[in-house]
């Protein structure tokens, strides 16, 4: 009887020493791994301190292991939708590194203060600060707008539009100043000096891809370029300096045309430029000499041998391929190399994979 009670005191007291243990243990765990420092990378709108706070949303993740394991996935803390992505890293048992990358704006709406949002029109910050490089957008109706939510635009195709477009310029690298709507939807888009009249929201890629290329070539210019018509096809693109008079025919070429000594020059007739042309091809609109050696409207063969110079066609991706020429019979790029999808017919004439045809004398595209 007695032994028994001896064998259950020692049970009870192993049993006692364990769980002390147990607890000592957490203890040490708790107070050792316990987050001390936390230092924040990648943060530039939204200050280290409130992206910390954020982290730190619950007791629990005063533990540096605990909020270790619990943002092992990237997972985004609710109350951060401003975030794109979060990595943390332990550096000491009291010490994390907290790597973000916000969200990016890509345009803003004056409505008594700066209202930003995403790729996606999603509202991420509202404040009085302007960030350079991130377009103005004016002309386009909007309700009274709330944080961390949907762009309340009145026309849902408008934010479409501006979704759409500010997401071409920052893939073709031009850097808009502003975005303006007119009362049919026509829409202007500023950079710098220049005034691009882009139209309707139609063959908006095409447009500005083109503007991509013409752009360098007017860097210290001022005037309006005309992309209204623009569809990607032989169309010509206008440039009105902001200092040309009306009716006098010199206008400055969109696209460098003509624009050998610095784009002092101007183009024969009113500033026509050939659209889709790139910078610095030199090639003349309306059969001026040309920078070069490359061809004009004159169909005259460039210094390489290389024959007529035709502006711009599409290959078989429908991607536009410009100073195009043909070579030994294949239809080849300023750099020798075949275009997909671009033949020469029966009749000598380039004809490229949207059935597009352009004259073997010209290297013009001969409209059906």
């Amino acid at each position: 009887m007695a032994q028994n009670k001896r064998t259950r005191r020692k049970v009870r007291i192993a049993k006692a020493a364990a769980a002390l243990t147990v607890l000592g243990l957490l203890l040490v765990f708790i107070l050792l791994f316990r987050v001390r420092k936390i230092q924040v990378y990648g943060n530039d709108h939204h200050s280290s301190e409130e992206i910390s706070a954020g982290i730190l949303d619950d007791v629990f993740m005063k533990n540096t292991v605990y909020m270790l394991w619990k943002y092992r996935d990237g997972k985004l803390p609710s109350g951060m939708p401003y975030l794109e992505s979060l990595h943390i890293q332990l550096k000491s048992p009291s010490r994390i590194d907290v790597h973000v990358t916000e969200k990016k704006p890509v345009a803003y709406f004056d409505k008594g203060g700066c209202v930003y949002i995403d790729q996606e029109g999603t509202v991420i910050e509202i404040t009085d600060q302007t960030y350079d490089g991130i377009p103005i957008v004016t002309g386009a109706a909007m309700e009274d707008p709330l944080i961390y939510q949907k762009l309340p635009a009145q026309s849902s195709a408008q934010l479409r539009t501006i979704l759409s477009l500010t997401q071409l310029l920052s893939y073709q690298g031009v850097v808009a100043d502003e975005i303006r709507f007119g009362e049919n939807m026509e829409i202007t888009v500023f950079a710098g000096n220049i005034e691009i009249q882009l139209g309707q929201d139609e063959y908006l890629e095409e447009k500005v891809a083109n503007l991509a290329k013409i752009l360098p070539r007017l860097d210290g210019q001022s005037g309006t370029l005309h992309l209204e018509g623009f569809t990607g096809r032989n169309e010509q693109v206008p440039f009105t300096p902001s200092d040309a008079v009306d009716g006098s025919g010199d206008s400055q070429s969109g696209d460098g045309d003509s624009q050998e000594n610095g784009g002092d020059d101007t183009s024969g007739e009113g500033g026509q430029a050939a659209g889709g042309e790139e910078p610095g091809d030199g090639q003349a609109a309306d059969g001026e000499n040309s920078a070069d050696g490359q061809a004009g409207e004159d169909g005259q063969a460039d210094e390489n041998g290389g024959g007529t110079v035709y502006p711009m066609v599409f290959n078989s991706s429908g991607t536009l391929v410009y100073n195009v020429h043909v070579e030994n019979g294949t239809v080849v790029d300023e750099y020798g190399n075949p275009v997909p999808g671009v033949t020469v017919n029966e009749n000598g004439n380039v004809v490229d994979a949207y059935m597009n045809e352009y004259d073997s004398a010209s290297g013009e595209w001969i409209q059906p």
